[in-house]
């Protein structure tokens, strides 16, 4: 599908275009960054699945040579646009490769992080794709994720939205992200020590306190800790996950 010139406008203004869901991607965008390796800083990073590029822009203000990777026709506007509009980008950090995820046109080793957010979930064989994380990492290289959960695909909005997609795209899909699936995956493709899950609450449904409660709570209120932590352990599991593998150094 290839967008108009005002679509692509529209596109370069993301994160901030997304209204209430700003909030939300700045602090996925905030966990990824955080889940970087020091050590593995000094390599290219890898935005796989780059939308809009606007993670690419972030990475890019961050200092880190960041290469935009997708198979949409819109790649080299989001990207040249991004740069175009914003001089405190260095357009020297910033590229764009199309292409397939199942089958990445990347030489080994190159990348020090790939950044994979909100696209998983399209991939249509999560073990080829996994088997091209782990070839594209460098040694001790990390693949950062967040991801919707495991019940997805059956959300009514869900069904809606590749409903209206498939209009466009046949091929589209909408997957579930199993956490047991994914660490076996990971395991047998060769990240030998499987998922480090990272459990946030939800950043547009803050579970809130007056300060009676949370003194109550820090005292040692064992139903509100249960309470807090069923949340967490449920909202990080069917409806979103942030997860990372790493490659054996």
């Amino acid at each position: 599908m290839i967008y108009s010139d005002d679509e692509v406008q529209t596109f370069l203004q993301e994160p901030f275009s997304a209204g209430r869901a700003v909030g939300r991607l700045l602090f996925d965008f905030g966990v990824m960054a955080s889940a970087m390796k020091r050590d593995v800083l000094g390599y290219p990073i890898l935005d796989f699945g780059s939308g809009t590029a606007w993670i690419s822009e972030f990475c890019a203000r961050m200092g880190f040579e960041t290469v935009s990777f997708d198979i949409h026709g819109d790649l080299k506007a989001c990207v040249e646009g991004r740069i175009a509009c914003d001089k405190r980008v260095d357009g020297r950090l910033l590229s764009f490769v199309h292409g397939d995820g199942h089958e990445m046109p990347f030489e080994s080793n190159k990348f020090g992080h790939l950044l994979c957010y909100d696209t998983l979930h399209h991939m249509h064989t999560y073990p080829r794709v996994f088997s091209e994380y782990f070839r594209v990492l460098c040694p001790g290289g990390r693949a950062v994720f967040v991801e919707p959960g495991a019940r997805h695909s059956r959300s009514p909005e869900t069904i809606a939205f590749v409903e209206e997609m498939k209009k466009h795209d046949p091929t589209w899909i909408e997957r579930d992200v199993v956490l047991e699936e994914i660490d076996q995956i990971a395991r047998e493709t060769g990240f030998t020590a499987g998922l480090t899950i990272i459990p946030m609450p939800h950043p547009l449904a803050f579970q809130t306190y007056n300060l009676a409660e949370w003194t109550a709570f820090r005292k040692g209120d064992k139903l509100q800790r249960l309470r807090l932590t069923d949340q967490l352990a449920e909202l990080n599991y069917w409806d979103r996950v942030i997860f990372y593998v790493d490659k054996p150094a």
